[in-house]
């Protein structure tokens, strides 16, 4: 049995269209680890996605996160240390890995 295969530039173009249709969360990688960070550590009080309310009230969504704050500057503060935003909300200081992902992750929901 003889397979017959596609030019390049055929599956060249058939995997840019899948791509380009995929959220832009999932064409990033650091925005894809940033959001499982924030699914680990941060979704039992704030909501995640681009709707949704948080299930503590005092947490704001993430979604609004970004227009709050530079989302560029962002890395930098959680890398640094965040104090209480929220009563309930403990102290913490990020790897400068996961803040830049999650940085990211933030950067992201804005579009």
């Amino acid at each position: 049995m003889r397979r017959h295969a596609l030019p390049l530039p055929v599956l060249t173009a058939v995997a840019l269209s899948l791509l380009a249709a995929l959220p832009i969360e999932a064409r990033d990688a650091s925005a894809v680890r940033g959001e499982a960070f924030a699914r680990e550590h941060c979704a039992r009080c704030h909501a995640l996605g681009r709707r949704g309310a948080s299930t503590m009230r005092e947490a704001p969504p993430f979604r609004t996160l970004a227009g709050r704050f530079p989302v560029d500057d962002l890395a930098d503060v959680l890398a640094e240390g965040v104090d209480h935003r929220h009563p309930a909300m403990p102290d913490f200081r990020l790897d400068p890995t996961d803040a830049a992902n999650l940085a990211v992750y933030l950067k992201a929901l804005r579009r």
